[in-house]
């Protein structure tokens, strides 16, 4: 089965009573929902995110719009350079990262269906 990896930018929030200790975002999946005490718990809610995205990718058209090429069989996600991973991250967030941890994550590929 083929596997679909994207790069997620994890780092301490310095807000954790609003974001949890860690919070991240995925600039190709524009996901900045993933958040949590440890950065496995992190990387763990973001996988599941991105399996249902994966899982509708047919149905949901703004992968398409963040450059994803997507068909009944592939998923590739656009690439981005580390720096601006961690720059775009900063901006979302509105605050300056000063130990950003980027993670490639890595999931199969799922069928094809609408979920959502």
């Amino acid at each position: 089965m083929e596997k679909v990896s994207v790069k997620l930018v994890v780092f301490k929030h310095p807000e954790p009573a609003r974001w949890d200790t860690y919070a991240s975002y995925c600039p190709a999946t524009c996901d900045f929902c993933a958040c949590g005490n440890s950065v496995i718990e992190v990387v763990e809610k973001f996988k599941k995110t991105l399996f249902v995205d994966l899982q509708n990718r047919l149905a949901y058209r703004n992968m398409k719009n963040w450059g994803w090429q997507v068909s009944e069989n592939s998923a590739i996600p656009p690439i981005f350079a580390d720096e601006y991973l961690v720059t775009e991250t900063e901006r979302i967030f509105e605050v300056t990262i000063k130990e950003p941890i980027i993670i490639n994550v890595d999931v199969e590929l799922p069928r094809a269906e609408k979920t959502i």
